[in-house]
């Protein structure tokens, strides 16, 4: 990749023309924001000035309602070669484009899954993507060339790319980010939770957003999957109120207040083991209510991976052969990194795999042809998201 256009200079494609530009790559920024644009050029993100040739790939950081209206205008103008963003959100903006005949083949939704303290150029880092899941939500109509182009871009920015269905990406949101984000904002309501007992009571929301702005289109354009979550979350807040009330305080006016200490003195013995009984069943709900956490899988330890360094051509469809030679071999790609040469006629392409993997994986690329050799080995935590992965 030789050149990228950046539209949107917020916190994401700020960081992400930081990453192209360290990279190599010549970056230029378009923003209808003058003030965060001169921040982002200042910042040395990039140029202010059009491109004179149509660059690589240009990454729309717009929300998710101007995905569609911005991707038809580049097109029309010939903005780019291929072209992707970088919205919370997938399935609306990916309908809305079809919808406004955008050319799909050349378009492949994407989600760099950080997290920004704040919005604005001013928080962007280089390496904020750095070994974060990418999700990118091709469709069948996508082009070969397209998602060559965006594949390279998410390994120069150092993250991992994750192909994943736009709706199911947006259920994996729903659940993981913006449902916890929701209901934190709820209880911050209560005053209770603004007590100094309860500051670190709650986790930050994840990304962080300094304005409910962001969070309410997000929302609302997302809003099936996060009804359906939250449906599943009252049935489930439903059951557990059920299965504490019989032990709820008695005096509190709500409950029986089984387990509780009567107020006669002369309780027999009888009386406390029919107590007991009573309460046996509301035990057994509550345990087995409890137990259902207990049973969900362990997180996963901390794996070992092998690398494997390939030397690549820069040459248009050099990565997506590849990674097409390495999905041949039956081998699954855990992370990827492209370093490009001084001259950027030669790359080198670090790819991580299982360890037990990565000797085999070299020799069989060297059967193909491709200069490889095992590089190294390297521990890898799992991502709190490894469910796009």
């Amino acid at each position: 990749m030789r050149s990228a256009l950046i539209v949107g200079t917020g916190c994401v494609g700020t960081s992400v023309a930081l990453a192209l530009r360290a990279a190599g790559v010549t970056v230029h920024l378009a923003d209808g924001d003058r003030n965060a644009l001169r921040v982002a050029v200042s910042l040395g993100a990039g140029s202010a000035e059009p491109p004179a040739a149509p660059p690589d790939v240009a990454v729309l950081d717009v929300p998710p309602d101007d995905v569609a209206p911005t991707l038809g205008r580049l097109q029309k103008t010939g903005a780019a070669r291929s072209y992707t963003d970088v919205a919370g959100i997938k399935l609306r903006p990916q309908r809305e484009a079809l919808r406004a005949s955008c050319d799909m083949t050349r378009y492949v939704g994407g989600h760099p899954m950080a997290e920004p303290e704040h919005a604005g150029p001013l928080a962007a880092r280089e390496d904020l993507l750095r070994d974060r899941p990418w999700a990118l939500t091709p469709t069948e109509a996508t082009g070969t060339r397209a998602l060559n182009d965006v594949l390279e871009l998410v390994a120069l920015c150092g993250a991992t790319p994750v192909l994943v269905d736009a709706a199911r990406h947006d259920d994996i949101v729903a659940r993981t980010i913006q449902l916890p984000y929701l209901l934190q904002e709820l209880m911050s309501e209560d005053a209770a939770v603004r007590h100094p007992l309860a500051d670190r009571g709650l986790p930050p929301a994840r990304p962080a957003s300094p304005a409910p702005e962001p969070w309410g289109a997000l929302l609302a354009g997302n809003a099936d999957a996060v009804l359906r979550h939250l449906g599943a979350l009252d049935a489930g807040i439903h059951e557990a109120m059920a299965a504490l009330e019989p032990f709820a305080s008695a005096e509190a006016g709500t409950g029986t207040g089984l387990g509780t200490e009567t107020e006669t003195e002369t309780e027999t013995e009888t009386e406390t083991e029919t107590d007991a009984e009573r309460a046996a069943p509301a035990l057994r709900r509550l345990h087995a209510l409890l137990a259902r956490g207990a049973e969900r899988p362990a997180p996963t330890p901390v794996r070992a991976v092998g690398t494997v360094a390939v030397t690549v051509r820069d040459a248009p469809g050099e990565l997506a052969r590849l990674f097409a030679d390495v999905a041949a071999e039956g081998v699954s790609v855990r992370d990827v990194a492209i370093e490009h040469g001084p001259d950027h006629l030669l790359g080198t392409a670090e790819l991580l795999v299982g360890p037990a993997r990565a000797a085999e994986l070299a020799a069989a690329l060297r059967a193909r042809g491709w200069p490889a050799r095992l590089a190294r080995s390297a521990p890898v935590r799992p991502d709190p998201l490894k469910e796009l992965t």
